[in-house]
């Protein structure tokens, strides 16, 4: 047919009536999002292992006289003798010595795994922390550290010292897990999840409600006649039969 028009459909999305979906269902969005912060909360609270650390931070001297002025030479030398003590904890002895001093049922690699070193701002000041699901056995270890690292550094480093900054307390709370964090992490997980279940429903869902406005979208043809819905202000009733009752 020479009057025959090719029309391409498109599914365009109204942000609008996606919003009025949305808000629709808020109550089935708010119930998700407090099932997924009820959920997590009672995972976080009663079935996670709660863990503390406890730290001892020690200063590196590179074994310059107190008399002398601290050049950036000497600053450089002590930031970079910060990954040899560590070695020197992390794969030396002094992993036995701990054990044998602290009277823990460890093994070297069990240890290994509860302690963390790092350099504190790029600095000459290294902090040595313990992981442990005990806070007393968590500062027993971190204490043991402080006391056998400064001799082992002798040992090894001729010249050089370790002095403790800041010695190792016994922690009051875990570190590990934060229960209001995961409880939020649950609530914000639901909440898009259940955002984005209600979206797709309204995207895929391909039903007509307005029969004359898809018409005028989608086809250059007027719409001469709309056919009303008669059942659809009757309460299920044929629209005679339900009017002629009211007469």
């Amino acid at each position: 047919m020479s009057n025959k028009q090719t029309v391409n459909r498109e599914h365009e999305i109204n942000f609008f009536e996606l919003f009025g979906a949305l808000l629709k269902r808020w109550w089935l969005i708010l119930l998700a999002a407090l099932l997924g912060a009820l959920v997590m909360f009672v995972i976080t609270r009663y079935h996670v292992t709660p863990l503390y650390r406890s730290s001892v931070s020690f200063y590196v001297n590179n074994g310059q006289r107190p008399e002398e002025k601290i050049s950036t030479s000497d600053i450089t030398a002590s930031q970079s003798l910060v990954d040899t003590y560590i070695v020197i904890l992390k794969y030396g002895t002094t992993l036995d010595d701990v054990i044998r001093d602290t009277k823990l049922d460890l093994t070297t690699v069990q240890l290994d795994k509860k302690i963390k070193c790092e350099a504190i701002n790029e600095t000459e000041v290294f902090q040595v922390t313990v992981t442990d699901p005990d806070p007393e056995t968590a500062a027993l270890i971190a204490q043991s550290i402080a006391k056998i690292l400064p001799d082992k550094v002798a040992d090894v480093i001729e010249g050089s010292t370790v002095r403790i900054v800041r010695n190792a307390d016994v922690p009051t709370e875990p570190a590990s897990p934060s229960v209001r964090k995961n409880t939020a992490i649950g609530a914000a997980v639901c909440f898009a999840v259940c955002c984005l279940v209600v979206a797709l429903q309204y995207v895929l869902d391909d039903r007509i409600r307005d029969a004359a406005a898809m018409l005028k979208d989608h086809y250059s043809y007027p719409v001469l006649a709309v056919i009303p819905d008669l059942l659809g202000e009757s309460n299920g009733h044929y629209y005679y039969y339900y009017h002629a009752k009211e007469k």
